[in-house]
């Protein structure tokens, strides 16, 4: 064990000065890209639409079934609460969308919810203005078209580069990830991906004002919302090195819509309390939660499964095994499609990685993980011609996603 605390962190870093060095070589020396051009809409997105609302309606349908028949239940709301809004932290997006964030007692511990970001809040509040619906029903319904318009937003970015097949099997390595559950459970991760793909298209095809109004929901969707960002700087200074920028009004406001969405998240906390980075004080206070580096993560971790795997087997697998298997395997992805990912791209996972992967106790590692989507991206390029391949890994992911759902079913510490 002391052996691979030496090396996986060492691995994983490294993987990262790899990709971060193709990142900055090929931003400053681009290549010809073809993806400069406005193209417009892929024909047929319908399909991945469909695809993505089937899919979804068939996930949470085995799930609200299967968490049903675990225990006796009188009413849907009771298994709902059972099974959706226990361990993870859908209860506390539904409590700030009842009531809203304050110092007071509202609900349980209502002064620590300003950790959560408030888009997905303000959603639900938005879409229930005079309470009439079950806000835990329609925080689950609502899943389903977020999903397609992140499926579709995926589909159109990935296409757009790399054509149609290639397309196809991002999404569909997206659906059988571990993890993928999350996507129609009552969370920010359907959100979150389709914000963020469709700035990516917005932003490409020269949609400013578009890409600007995405960037900041963006940021106060999500704290990495704001590495957006730097994904249009990368992708603005690549374009100008090719002789192909044309500045406008709308392009410098997408650049700062990101930034400004986060600034709107700390001009909450400086409405609410005073201070503009309190949530940073909660975090610490309350979770020993703050910004660190993610070979420190691999490290802890390790440690802790060593710890834990007589002790609490369940907690060393599924937050431990988990997290560090989700770290090495994500910068391993990133470096290995390094050369073929857009910079901009690159540069936003490794940016994304490096902040979510980082914390002092991370705790949802592949649930962090399945929002970045230049992952399924990247393998889908790394796949292309590889027809076995692709089989085994399609396999092996479709494998990892059964077990993992499984836990969560069984009430396994997944976060």
């Amino acid at each position: 064990m002391e052996l691979l605390r030496i090396v996986l962190p060492l691995a994983a870093a490294g993987c990262f000065l790899w990709g971060a060095g193709q990142c900055a070589w090929r931003t400053l020396c681009p290549r010809r890209n073809p993806a400069f051009g406005r193209q417009g809409l892929p024909g047929r997105l319908w399909q991945p639409a469909l695809l993505c609302l089937l899919v979804g309606a068939a996930v949470q349908g085995m799930l609200v079934g299967i968490g049903w028949s675990q225990g006796s239940y009188a009413t849907l709301a009771q298994a709902l609460d059972a099974l959706f809004y226990g361990n993870t932290d859908a209860r506390h997006y539904l409590d700030l969308a009842r009531y809203g964030y304050g110092a007071g007692e509202a609900f349980s511990e209502q002064y620590l919810m300003i950790v959560f970001f408030p888009l997905f809040p303000w959603l639900l509040r938005l879409l229930n203005p005079f309470g009439w619906l079950d806000i835990r029903v329609l925080a689950l319904v609502v899943q389903l078209p977020l999903f397609a318009l992140a499926g579709t937003g995926l589909f159109a970015v990935t296409e757009r580069r790399y054509g149609a097949s290639t397309a196809w099997r991002a999404l569909v390595l997206l659906l059988i990830s571990p993890a993928s559950f999350f996507f129609w459970m009552p969370m920010t991760e359907s959100l979150f991906l389709a914000l963020t793909v469709w700035y990516v298209w917005c932003l490409e095809q020269g949609y400013g004002g578009r890409a600007a109004v995405l960037g900041v929901l963006a940021g106060l969707c999500r704290a990495p919302g704001a590495l957006l960002t730097g994904l249009a700087l990368l992708h603005l200074l690549e374009r100008w090195r090719a002789r192909k920028l044309r500045l406008t009004p709308g392009l410098v406001a997408a650049l700062w819509g990101p930034a400004l969405g986060l600034a709107g998240y700390f001009a909450l906390n400086q409405f609410v309390y005073g201070r503009w980075n309190q949530y940073s004080v909660y975090q610490w206070e309350h979770w020993h939660q703050r910004l660190g580096l993610f070979t420190e993560t691999i490290r802890y971790h390790l440690s802790y499964l060593a710890q834990w795997w007589q002790s609490d087997r369940s907690a060393a697998i599924w937050i431990c095994l988990t997290a560090v298997v989700c770290i090495v395997l994500a910068f391993a992805l990133l470096a290995a499609a390094a050369r073929e990912l857009p910079p901009s791209w690159l540069g936003y996972g490794l940016a994304y990685l490096l902040l979510t992967m980082g914390a002092t106790w991370l705790l949802s590692a592949p649930r962090y993980a399945v929002a970045l989507f230049v992952l399924p991206v990247g393998l889908a390029v790394m796949l292309r011609g590889r027809p076995r391949s692709t089989a085994v890994t399609g396999i092996c992911l479709a494998a990892g996603s059964v077990a993992y759902t499984a836990a969560y079913l069984l009430h396994q510490p997944i976060y």
